[in-house]
């Protein structure tokens, strides 16, 4: 191989490119002129503010996906938990509100009131249906929230402390949420049945859920009015068992998690869950950094690429290994990759997202969503305490190559590489407390807004039609500068 050969050419990072200020027909980055609704799969829906937080064990449990959707944007449940831990912590996330819960938690008027409390240690809806006999039909013959238990000792049946059936407000089928809500206000209740004619049930509104779906218009949601949310799957022994525990918890996007998806482990594990166990979830495959790896994870079955090899703040790949390709260039060699295709994959641009500007240049170079770590890493919302060092409140950031969490893999059993093998390809540090994530959110959805206004894009497919870069010939970190790596 002569050396033209060797040397693929130069690639631009976030901080080698500006976008171009062109001449711009939206009058304001708030004016209501811009639609950031973007897809992060084929097949599930769009969300409204393009931002992923990162499926990072010091980054996206339960609370800051919730946080996620809620604000518009979407969260990646980590792996690095046992799959009863991570269907859990997807199954909160889809209880928290709902337009119509078609499936609310049932329980036998004969079980006890700390029957009841279990049950909704899981559910978490504050309330449970009471029904008589073997199994529910839809008759139902009480209701009991944490109020009325309270009023009963642990063990005492449900029936005993339960509204009946012919004390329950009801509205009839095909009632719509608000008018639901003035139902519920006339009557003084916080929970309204809906039955059919028959007088099953068919669902039940809750007050708490419209507070929230005022509270929070842009949430993303899926075709039931629940929250979105992810989770992250591997590729080693186990981990056909975890994708399809969370495909049964109803998680809206599986996201497989590994370090390089120009493997063949891609190929395998997309083959199998689409093909032979029928999984119907999309499916995110990554990473990758060049066109051939995009068109490789396209062609292997996946509904969405993730895009970044080496960019991340606690990632050591290039360091490390070598290996990685500045992340605008990463980008745009995805979109070429799909340049033709009558129905491309949606592209996540995932690490390396310093600033509000980071997320405006990533999209502009072709991508539909970005995912952000170590930004979200240090918010109240992301796992783990506050630490005090030195006077000053910290919280953990680390790579999902470092050691301290290989150590983690190791003892949950979910990697095959030995102690004495393993080399480390990124850092653990401590980060300082920002309070909550929805601050970082307003911050990087504000700059995305201002880089699209000054693209004169309305829509994301129009700033990767019209958004332009220069180059910026400053002095840069010698890895931003470094020759492509094949």
């Amino acid at each position: 191989m002569n050396r033209q050969q060797k040397i693929l050419g130069e690639g631009l990072g976030f901080d080698d490119v500006m976008l171009v200020p062109l001449r711009s027909t939206i009058r304001s980055r708030y004016s209501g002129e811009i639609e950031t609704t973007a897809p992060i799969a084929k097949d599930a829906p769009p969300i409204a503010v393009p931002i992923i937080s990162a499926n990072m064990d010091t980054v996206t449990g339960w609370r800051m996906a919730t946080l996620m959707a809620n604000l518009g944007g979407f969260g990646v449940i980590h792996r690095f938990m046992s799959i009863e831990e991570q269907v859990n912590e997807v199954r909160k996330v889809k209880e928290r509100m709902r337009v119509l819960e078609d499936r609310p938690p049932v329980i036998r008027c004969d079980a006890t009131i700390q029957d009841a409390r279990r049950l909704l240690t899981v559910r978490e809806r504050g309330y449970v249906i009471l029904y008589e006999g073997e199994a529910f039909n839809g008759e139902f013959v009480g209701i009991a929230t944490p109020r009325d238990f309270d009023a009963g000792r642990p063990d005492m049946p449900l029936s005993e402390v339960m509204t009946p059936r012919n004390r329950i407000h009801t509205v009839p089928q095909g009632t719509s949420l608000e008018d639901a809500v003035r139902v519920m206000r006339q009557h003084r209740v916080e929970k309204m049945p809906m039955v059919g004619a028959d007088g099953k049930l068919i669902g039940v509104y809750t007050t708490k859920d419209y507070k929230l779906y005022n509270q929070y218009p842009l949430a993303s949601l899926d075709n039931r009015g629940r929250l979105l949310v992810g989770a992250a799957i591997g590729v080693q022994r186990g981990e056909i068992e975890r994708a399809l525990a969370l495909t049964e918890a109803e998680v809206d996007v599986l996201v497989l998690d590994i370090a390089h998806g120009g493997l063949d482990y891609t190929q395998e594990i997309l083959h199998r869950l689409k093909i032979q166990e029928g999984v119907k979830t999309p499916i995110v495959a990554g990473n990758v950094a060049s066109t051939d790896g995009a068109k490789y994870v396209r062609d292997s079955g996946a509904d969405g690429v993730k895009v970044g090899v080496g960019p991340g703040y606690v990632c050591e790949t290039r360091d490390v290994a070598g290996v990685g390709i500045p992340q605008i260039t990463a980008i745009m060699n995805a979109a070429e990759a799909f340049a033709h295709d009558s129905d491309p994959l949606p592209i996540i641009g995932d690490g390396g997202i310093r600033k509000p500007g980071d997320v405006a240049k990533a999209i502009a170079a072709g991508a539909h969503t970005v995912m952000v770590g170590s930004l979200f890493a240090g918010t109240e919302e992301s796992p783990g305490e506050p630490v005090d060092q030195d006077g000053m409140l910290k919280k953990m950031v680390r790579g999902m190559a470092s050691s301290t969490a290989f150590e983690k893999r190791l003892a949950l059993g979910s990697t095959t590489t030995s102690a004495d093998e393993y080399v480390p390809e990124g850092r653990t540090t401590f980060t300082p407390y920002k309070g909550s994530a929805s601050k970082v959110l307003k911050k990087l959805r504000g700059g995305l807004l201002s880089g699209m206004s000054y693209s004169d894009a309305h829509t994301i497919a129009e700033m990767h039609e019209k958004a332009q870069f220069i180059i910026v010939r400053t002095p840069a970190m010698p890895e931003q500068r470094r020759p492509l790596q094949s």
